[in-house]
């Protein structure tokens, strides 16, 4: 059960509300190694121009301290390794990052304490984790709005000033940038295929909307950290992880689960937080910089980290023998039938508190015609030329 058409039929028919898009997060590994090309090349240090002001800064070095609950050896670590570099080669030199890995300074779940107190200058700042404080961003998660996880990060972004800054300055901290992730899919010790495979399952939702649409769907959501994935299926303690074949393969759940489920039902936004007085603190043409490399870093994690890692953790699961199950397009419709009034429930609540959620909604959707159709190259290019404006406050403004 390899890559089949129906995957491609699933996808459609969830994005009920979106156009036909140009590219899916689950094409063959060599077709997404040739669509990321851009964001490699970004990576590598290959592009001729990557957009950066002219530094007038002369001063020392500006050391950045990162932090991070992820394991050092996992992709998404060496990719970030590697956007350092391109931020120091953006600067001049002048802007440097000092990362520490594996959650050694701090928990994933402290990210915004971390940042506010002063331990860490930029961390992770996942909404999932407290989504109450968070109630538009939010709507990042919710089913069938994002054809891929560049699309989600560049739609994000650009709706950033609008719905999402104020939420996390509210936390006390800047909103560094979003990431999209790739499709979540299940994994398990049994096949699931059926709403009837899932009834009572306890399996790892995340909170938020995917606690909503997997209690919709009858399975007994569980929230726990990303460390604890391995071991508690490993234990029972769960049936089922649903998660990003990317991180899956991060956190050794491939060594845990025999059964990997097509799933496509949503992506997740993945937030970065910046402490507010070392960004403040930058020199107007470091935080330029800063800013922009903030910008192209998100779209390109979001390839890279996401989706190539997540085709290149598909390859190795089925050369390792993981079966790959697939949910039948009529049987689908019976879940999308369980999961859809999640995103109606989720505008009304909104409304009846006062937020603009209807309207958040529908600017998704209209940015999601607009990116969408994008090649992925198309993307990367478009974060270079033509940053979001306002993710975080500029001395000097962009446009």
């Amino acid at each position: 059960m390899i890559y089949r058409p129906l995957a491609a039929a699933i996808v459609a028919a969830t994005l009920a509300h979106a156009p036909a898009f140009a590219q899916s997060d689950e094409a063959t590994l060599s077709s997404v190694q040739q669509s990321v090309k851009e964001a490699i090349d970004w990576r590598d240090l290959k592009l001729d121009d990557y957009g950066a002001p002219k530094i007038i800064y002369d001063g020392d070095p500006v050391t950045i301290n990162f932090s991070s609950h992820l394991p050092e050896q996992s992709a998404q670590a060496k990719f970030l390794k590697q956007a350092f570099q391109v931020l120091e080669k953006m600067s001049d030199g002048k802007l440097v990052v000092k990362a520490r890995w594996s959650g050694t300074v701090h928990s994933v779940s402290e990210g915004f304490e971390a940042n506010r107190s002063g331990i860490t200058d930029m961390s992770a700042c996942f909404t999932f984790l407290n989504i109450t404080s968070f109630p538009l961003t939010k709507a990042l998660s919710l089913p069938g709005l994002f054809p891929d996880a560049g699309t989600l990060s560049i739609v994000a972004e650009h709706l950033a000033d609008k719905y999402f800054r104020k939420e996390f300055e509210r936390q006390g901290v800047y909103l560094e940038g979003i990431t999209g992730s790739a499709r979540f899919n299940l994994f398990s010790n049994r096949p699931i295929t059926k709403l009837e495979d899932l009834q009572g399952l306890k399996v790892r939702s995340g909170s938020g909307v995917n606690q909503d649409v997997f209690a919709a769907l009858g399975a007994t959501p569980v929230n726990i950290s990303s460390a604890d994935f391995f071991s508690a299926l490993q234990r029972g303690l769960l049936d089922a992880v649903f998660t990003s074949d990317a991180a899956a393969k991060a956190f050794r759940i491939n060594e845990a689960a025999s059964d990997h489920t097509d799933t496509p039902i949503n992506h997740m936004p993945l937030e970065f937080c910046m402490s507010q007085a070392k960004y403040a603190s930058l020199p107007a043409d470091l935080q330029e910089v800063f800013y922009r490399w903030s910008r192209q870093k998100s779209q390109a994690e979001s390839q890279l980290s996401f989706t190539l890692a997540s085709a290149e953790a598909r390859k190795q699961f089925i050369d390792q023998g993981m079966k790959y199950n697939e949910i039948d397009p009529a049987e689908f419709k019976r879940w999308q039938k369980k999961f859809d009034p999640v995103i109606q429930e989720y505008i009304k609540d909104g409304e009846a508190k006062g937020l603009p959620t209807k309207q958040l909604v529908q600017d998704i959707r209209d940015l999601v015609k607009k990116y969408g159709p994008m090649s992925r190259s198309e993307r990367m290019d478009n974060t270079i030329s033509d940053p979001a404006t306002k993710v975080s406050p500029l001395k000097n403004a962009i446009n």
